[in-house]
Parts: structure tokens; sequence; C-alpha cells
């Protein structure tokens, strides 16, 4: 609380044209419909690398709705600190390092808001060794974050949210700091990340239509088998034939499943 409060102490010719041409067809110039999504301030410890969003209520209180965990910039290419506006959006933005980041949303000139880079606009090119640094200080200066936590500010933060970035080593935020997920490194299904809603996202252990990619017939699926018991993970990785080899000549006896849960 303490670190929000002192880093809050931050804060402290065509127009015509377009008239004229309202009044010759006959009709009035529209107002741009207003932004009805609520009021929020996105606060960057870039100490500790996590983000809190605080919803700003009309009554002037503030309230955590969210904590993630982040990038900052590595030594070299620090985030930098200060009071700032969000203002250009993209579903994929091009970086510095030919990189592509998803869900990225301007605030501070050259710095962004972004998921953890791809090495192509397609979701199965995930940077996946830098996935697993989020928590840590990784990035050339943008603040990065999981996919599901990049969409969330681009789909929910409208363009004028005030980002602000600080630094404090003892405390997190209001929320404190999630821990961060590792993708294993021989998971073949590195490429992609564990958080993206897509369809096609074989981390998705749910009922879709994208279990039928993973899923035999006899409702037998090696990533939910290796995920769900550790020993066999341990042992097998995600080598499908050795799981289900284990599946059908000791699994079945030993009562364990491989099938997605069911809702």
């Amino acid at each position: 609380m303490i670190s929000i409060i002192c880093v809050s102490a931050l804060l402290l010719g065509g127009t015509a044209d377009t008239v004229n041409a309202a009044r010759q067809s006959g009709t009035q110039a529209e107002e741009p419909a207003a932004d009805t999504r609520p009021d929020y301030t996105i606060y960057v410890n870039r100490a500790l690398n996590c983000v809190t969003v605080v919803q700003q209520g009309e009554d002037g209180v503030q309230t955590p709705v969210r904590a993630m965990t982040c990038s900052c910039g590595r030594a070299g290419h620090g985030t930098p600190q200060g009071v700032f506006k969000t203002s250009d959006y993209y579903e994929w933005r091009q970086m510095v390092d030919n990189s592509y980041g998803r869900y990225a949303v301007r605030f501070n000139r050259k710095i962004l808001f972004h998921s953890v880079p791809y090495t192509k606009t397609s979701p199965d090119t995930l940077e996946w060794e830098a996935y697993n640094e989020l928590g840590e200080s990784a990035s050339l200066g943008c603040v990065r974050l999981s996919v599901e936590d990049a969409k969330w500010i681009y789909e929910n933060c409208k363009p004028g949210t005030t980002v602000i970035v600080y630094s404090d080593s003892e405390e997190a935020g209001l929320l404190g700091k999630p821990e961060a997920v590792k993708i294993p490194e021989d998971s073949p299904y590195r490429g992609w990340d564990p958080t993206d809603a897509d369809v096609n996202n074989p981390w998705l252990a749910q009922e879709s239509s994208m279990i039928s990619l993973f899923t035999d017939a006899d409702g037998f699926n090696p990533i939910i088998y290796a995920n769900r018991y550790p020993d066999l993970k341990e042992a097998f990785g995600y080598d499908e034939d050795a799981l289900y080899q284990h599946y059908i000549t000791r699994g079945i006896y030993e009562g364990r499943t491989a099938a997605p849960a069911q809702p």
C-alpha cells in the first residue's frame, strides 16, 4: 500500500471543414461513442517484475482487480520509471529485435505492454525460453506478459489509461506477485503460451474441439496423462508411445485416468 501511495504522488482547421460538410448535407457530425469501460490504473513494479491493476471508483476509492507476473527491462535496457498513458493498441506488433508481440499496448514511446515474443505472427511460435523468464528482468525495455494478461490489458484498459512504473524491492503490490508458470524444456508444445485461449492450443485440457487432436478413440490423452501424474512425467516426459504403453499395461489397473475432466 505504501508503494502505491508513494508513486501516486507522481500524478500531480479540419474541424471547420467537417462542420461545413455536415451543414451542406443537412446532417450533424456525430459525437464519438463514449468508452464505458471502467477506469483503471496500471502499476508496474519493475524491481519485482509484477503488475497490479487497480480500478478507480467514482468515489475515489481504489480497488485492486488483477495481479500479473511480467518481465521488465534487463540491465542496460531498464523500463523507464514515471507516469504515462496508454495510446496505441496492436493485435500483433513487430519488435526492435524483429520478434513479434501479441496484444501490444503502447504507453511510453517505444515502450509497450505485450506478450512474450514470438518468432512469427503465429501463436505456435512462442519463444518459450523467454516465457520461462517471466518474473525476471529480461526484456529490452517493454513489459512482457503472458498472452492471457496482455490480452486482458488490450481488451479492458481503454486508451488514456494511467500507467505508473516504479521500483519497490520489498512489496510486490496490493495483490502480491503471482507464481510464474514454467514450460518444460522437453514439451512438444513449448511453442504455445499455456495461457492462450486459442482453440488450437494443445495445453488446454478442457472439453473443446481441439481435444480430438490429442485424445484417441479410447479417451487417452498423453498430455493430460503426463501432467496429471508427476512420476510419469519425470519418467517419460511427453513421449506419447511410452505413456500409452504404461497406460494400457499398468495405468488402467492402477486406477489412473488419461481423459479430459468432465465439466
